[in-house]
């Protein structure tokens, strides 16, 4: 079995990493918060390393982190050499959502060194990632590199969806998680103007879920965090707010007129300047006084 870095230990990146150590994979675990990567190691039965340089040995290197610009500060420095002094024909995962274009540069100068890198983000929250049951969207130039990836992938997920060449797992994530929060905030609205005008906002949610306004909003993220006002669905406001982004540079980078998306974006971001770091569901509270 191939030994296995992994980068970044937050809400995803725990228990992901958690699968992998117990498919039986030798694992390396680094975190930037102190402690995080020790303390996790010796719950699952990993190696703890102090620096990012401790991985240079590992065959897969596995990211999980907030966006594209971090993952190209771990691994390369400003003049584009090796910031971890990997073999030739170590295999980079970004399993992180990053920006399609700046995963395709940051593939670029890896390749340069002999590094082959494949995007695969993921999609299912913090529940499938502890199931291992997320869903992949794997986007590779080297097919070799994405074969030796995929088993490392699978003890992580029950589906890989081969979405084309680098940067396209990453435009698939961004384009998923824009469609997810474009009915967050059409959801939103309609629960907001629902109830001023004398709807029961329960009575909205199960009218939705039995009707062709159904999503997974409505089914997972109404009810829960919404009507009962937990707030607590686990996916901050930021990275929804900065995926959806990325998703409207893309539509921008392909010349593509996209009014929804700008407008998506728009509502998010105006939501973020306000809360701040809250967990997503939360903007409803910033519509729900405007």
């Amino acid at each position: 079995m191939e030994t296995v870095g992994f980068v970044g230990l937050g809400t995803m990146g725990d228990p992901m990493s958690s699968n992998i150590a117990a498919a039986g994979y030798d694992l390396r675990l680094y975190d930037a918060a102190p402690g995080r990567a020790a303390e996790l190691a010796a719950r699952i039965g990993a190696t703890a390393v102090d620096e990012p340089e401790g991985l240079a040995e590992c065959g897969v290197v596995v990211l999980m982190l907030p966006t594209s610009a971090i993952v190209r500060s771990v691994l390369l420095t400003d003049e584009g050499g090796l910031r971890i002094p990997f073999a030739p024909g170590t295999v980079v995962v970004d399993m992180s959502s990053s920006d399609p274009n700046e995963t395709v540069e940051t593939g670029k100068a890896l390749a340069a060194h002999g590094v082959a890198m494949v995007d695969a983000p993921v999609s299912g929250a913090k529940e499938r990632a502890a199931a291992g049951t997320l869903a992949i969207m794997l986007g590779a130039d080297d097919d070799a590199a994405a074969e030796r990836a995929i088993p490392v992938i699978d003890t992580m997920s029950h589906s890989i969806y081969r979405t084309g060449r680098l940067g396209t797992g990453h435009a698939m994530k961004a384009l998923n998680n824009y469609v997810a929060g474009a009915a967050f905030v059409a959801a939103s609205e309609a629960l907001v103007a629902g109830e001023r005008f004398g709807l029961d906002p329960k009575l909205m949610v199960d009218v939705f879920n039995d009707s062709t306004g159904q999503s997974f909003t409505t089914t997972h993220v109404l009810g829960p965090h919404v009507v009962e006002r937990r707030f607590a669905s686990g996916f901050a406001l930021a990275l929804l707010t900065k995926d959806v982004r990325i998703a409207r540079d893309l539509e921008r980078s392909v010349e593509h007129e996209a009014p929804v998306c700008e407008a998506v974006t728009d509502s998010l971001q105006r939501a973020l300047d306000e809360l701040g770091p809250v967990d997503h569901t939360q903007a409803y509270e910033y519509w729900e006084k405007r």
